[in-house]
């Protein structure tokens, strides 16, 4: 008897969660670029142009942990990153459902600094809610720093390359 509640149980689970994530995936196709990139946090809202000379343009920072940590505003300016990674996927989403092709390893690059902006970020929030050190916060702070710059790096090639109807409308955005 419980075994057969214990089945019920994961598999109403597993299908709400589908049903859930079925209908995000339906919001985000409806969604709009003017939506899309009204979320955007602009880089300058957090210091991230700062940061590096051509952020669009060339991959890197030109700061240390302790000025990156400090020119962000910290935790304000890795939640930014955050979000910005998450948008910045719908926006590739939208171009390539509106008849931008970029090559698959291109799309994998930037799903892949996405990832790496997010562990990077919620790392370094962790240590620094859990640590008396902000030495590891800023070290990861650091991290996501420098895969955001990649993923900017990627998203104006991608739109300068792959889609330049849209390229205008991306550069307004950052």
């Amino acid at each position: 008897m419980y075994d057969a509640f214990l089945v019920l149980f994961v598999l109403a689970t597993v299908t709400l969660y589908y049903i859930s994530w079925r209908r995000k995936q339906h919001h985000m196709k409806a969604t709009s670029w003017e939506w899309i990139a009204s979320q955007v946090s602009s880089n300058s809202e957090f210091n991230f142009d700062t940061l590096s000379r051509r952020f669009l343009y060339e991959d890197g920072i030109d700061a240390t942990p302790e000025t990156v940590w400090e020119k962000i505003n910290g935790v304000m300016g890795l939640w930014a990153m955050f979000r910005n990674a998450g948008l910045f996927l719908q926006l590739v989403e939208y171009a390539t459902d509106h008849g931008a092709e970029p090559p698959e390893e291109l799309l994998e690059s930037l799903r892949a600094d996405a990832m790496q902006i997010r562990m990077a970020v919620l790392i370094s929030i962790a240590k620094y809610v859990s640590t008396c050190s902000q030495v590891a916060a800023r070290v990861n702070a650091y991290r996501a720093a420098t895969a955001y710059s990649s993923m900017l790096t990627h998203m104006t090639s991608l739109f300068q390359n792959h889609s330049t109807m849209l390229f205008p409308q991306f550069l307004e955005c950052m």
